[in-house]
């Protein structure tokens, strides 16, 4: 991501009006980035804690818990997933411009 922010700030440097959008969306991008990963790792950590109960107590309930959490688990994955993909977009637009 550094090389990207230093690609930007070429480019930003070369043409600032034109390149103040691109800025604003890679800092945008950035930071849904490492929101997604955040949410990630927050249901694999809260996933660890169910299973844990499950194994102490294997209830229907601590199972349907379970999985539930199982699947906030891979809508989070999905959509650290699209933040990944936009940012390797951002990137080819800057190589492409640069």
């Amino acid at each position: 991501m550094e090389e990207l922010k230093t690609r930007i700030e070429l480019l930003k440097g070369q043409d600032p009006v034109k390149m103040q959008d691109l800025e604003r969306k890679y800092g945008l991008l950035r930071f849904e980035l490492l929101e997604a990963k955040k949410a990630v790792e927050l249901h694999e950590i809260a996933l660890a804690d169910l299973k844990g109960e499950w194994i102490k107590d294997n209830s229907d309930k601590n199972l349907a818990v379970m999985r539930e959490e199982e699947q906030n688990l891979k809508i989070a994955r999905l959509s650290y997933n699209a933040a990944v993909e936009k940012m390797d977009i951002m990137k080819t637009v800057v190589f492409l411009l640069s």
